[in-house]
């Protein structure tokens, strides 16, 4: 009793509470909510492998495997849904020019 009276205490500790945005996503929330999307499915995708084990309940670390594997795919794919916010550039006059490598711009005056 006191296991499951811990683990609602977590699980209700986690739970974010309703809140007004001021912005759009940062780019940091776009990773994040990819991770936890990927290791989610991963751990899903862990569970299932179960149904092929002649003893399931000896492989129950297929499930957290799965979730770190998903939870690393998600964070790369988040980092790579961003990629063209790092290699983008809006110049003053307001054109967006794509940058290769690095680009600095120094102003004389």
């Amino acid at each position: 009793m006191k296991k499951i009276l811990v683990i609602l205490a977590l699980c209700l500790a986690f739970v974010p509470l309703p809140q007004d945005s001021r912005a759009a996503s940062s780019s940091l929330e776009v990773v994040l909510v990819d991770s936890l999307w990927g290791a989610g499915i991963g751990a899903l995708a862990g569970a299932a492998t179960l149904a092929f084990m002649d003893h399931p309940s000896d492989h129950y670390e297929r499930i957290y495997q799965g979730a770190a594997i998903g939870l690393f795919i998600g964070l790369g794919f988040g980092v790579y849904e961003l990629s063209p916010m790092f290699y983008s550039y809006t110049t003053p006059a307001g054109k967006k020019e794509t940058v290769y490598g690095l680009m600095m711009r120094i102003p004389l005056q």
